[in-house]
């Protein structure tokens, strides 16, 4: 992912916590996601069967919420292409990495 087109404010935006808290991603079995960071701890602490429940068939909840909600659609894109579990967090974990340099330049 690059951060060529990104600016500090769009960062910024993009890592703050969702609001109301009824936009936030709730995991099966109740883990709840207000922001990327929490969004990422998620993602590691789910099992595979969690996971294929959020990106069965035609939808992926993840990619739909992090364009829908977050607003990221470059994050989104690539999450909708991930083809595993541990994929999504890599994916997640890179983008969040490369949103946390952005706001502290």
């Amino acid at each position: 992912m690059s951060a060529a087109t990104l600016t500090a404010e769009v960062a910024q935006e993009y890592l703050r916590d969702v609001e109301p808290m009824w936009r936030a991603f709730w995991f099966h079995l109740h883990l709840v996601a207000k922001n990327l960071e929490e969004f990422a701890a998620g993602l590691g602490g789910i099992d595979d069967a969690t996971y294929q429940y959020h990106v069965s068939g035609q939808k992926n909840d993840l990619a739909r919420w992090v364009h829908e909600v977050i607003g990221d659609s470059v994050l989104a894109r690539h999450l909708a292409g991930a083809k595993s579990k541990d994929e999504a967090a890599d994916i997640v974990a890179a983008r969040l990495a490369e949103l946390k340099a952005l706001t502290k330049h």
